[in-house]
C-alpha cells in the first residue's frame, strides 16, 4: 500500500461479510482490502462483479459498517456518513417534486444554509455544471445526462473535501458519457477534492484517473493498483494515443484474466 504523510482516505485491512438468506455461512464480500489515497488524487476502482467495489465505496461514505480493519478520511476514523463527504450515485437519485435549483439545494438546507445563500450556491454549481437557466425546470423535463449533471452540482454544492463516485456514467448515452467526463475533470481540476470512482468502463478508469485500481472477485481483494501516467489536463486528444491504448489493454489483459478463472470455476 503507497504511504502518504495524511491520506485523505486510508483504508487498512478491510473486511466485510453478509449473512446468507438461506441459513449457511457468510458470505465473505471484501477481505484485507488495503488502498491508501492522497489529498487531490483521482483514483478508480475496477473490477469484475462480485467484487465489492459498490460495497467498498458505500463503507467510505459510512453507510455501511466494516467488519475488520477501518476506514479513515481526513485522519479521523469512518463510523457513519459526514460533511466532507458527498455522493454521486448511479441513478440520479432526484426528488422529482422539487426544482433543479432545489434539488442542488437540498443537502445545503439540510445543514441549515439560509434561503438567500442556498439559492446563490445551487446556481452557481448548476452554471458550473453548465445548466445554467435551467433552475425552475424539474427532473422530468431533463435528460439523462442532464439530470446528472444535477446529481453533480448538488454533490459538489456542499463543497466535499472527498466526492464518492458510484459509476455515475453508466446509464447515460455514450457520446453524452464522454462529454461528462472531460467536464468532471475540468471541475476536478478546479478544486482540491479526491475522488474515489468507481466503473466498470476500463477506458473511463483511465481517462480519469491518476491510479486504477483493479480488484478481483470472490472474496473482493486489491489485485493491482496500476499508475496511469498520461498527462494533465487530459485532453479528448489522449484517447486516441497509443499510451491509452496500451493502458486501457492492461486494465482488460488483467480483467480478462479473472473473468476466465471465473468462468472456468
Amino acid at each position: 500500500m503507497t504511504e502518504f504523510a495524511t491520506p485523505a482516505i486510508a483504508i487498512d485491512g478491510v473486511g466485510k461479510d453478509y449473512l446468507d438468506p438461506r441459513g449457511g455461512p457468510p458470505v465473505r464480500a471484501l477481505d484485507g482490502v488495503d488502498i491508501s489515497i492522497a489529498p487531490g488524487e483521482f483514483v478508480s476502482i475496477i473490477g469484475p462483479s462480485g467484487c465489492g467495489k459498490t460495497t467498498l465505496l458505500k463503507m467510505v461514505d459510512g453507510l455501511i459498517g466494516v467488519d475488520r480493519g477501518e476506514i479513515s478520511v481526513l485522519g479521523r476514523r469512518v463510523s457513519g456518513p459526514g460533511p466532507e463527504r458527498a455522493v454521486v450515485f448511479q441513478s440520479f437519485a432526484l426528488l422529482p417534486w422539487l426544482t433543479v435549483e432545489d434539488n442542488v439545494a437540498f443537502g445545503l438546507k439540510q445543514r441549515g444554509v439560509a434561503a438567500q445563500e442556498r439559492r446563490r450556491i445551487a446556481r452557481e454549481h448548476l452554471e458550473r455544471v453548465g445548466l445554467g437557466g435551467f433552475e425552475d425546470k424539474h427532473p422530468s423535463q431533463l435528460s439523462g445526462g442532464m439530470q446528472q449533471r444535477v446529481g453533480l452540482a448538488r454533490a459538489l454544492a456542499v463543497n466535499p473535501s472527498v466526492l464518492l463516485m458510484d459509476e455515475p456514467f453508466s446509464a447515460i448515452d455514450a457520446q453524452t458519457r464522454l462529454l461528462l467526463q472531460s467536464d468532471l475533470l475540468r471541475i476536478w481540476a478546479d478544486t482540491d477534492m479526491t475522488v474515489l470512482f468507481v466503473t466498470h468502463a476500463m477506458d473511463e478508469a483511465v481517462f480519469l484517473s491518476d491510479r486504477v485500481v483493479i480488484m478481483e472477485p470472490r472474496p473482493g481483494r486489491v489485485r493491482e493498483v496500476l499508475p496511469i501516467d498520461l498527462p494533465r489536463p487530459r485532453t479528448e486528444e489522449i484517447r486516441s494515443t497509443a499510451r491509452f491504448a496500451e493502458l486501457t489493454s492492461a486494465v482488460w489483459d488483467r480483467l480478462r484474466g479473472m473473468i476466465a478463472n471465473e468462468d472456468a470455476a
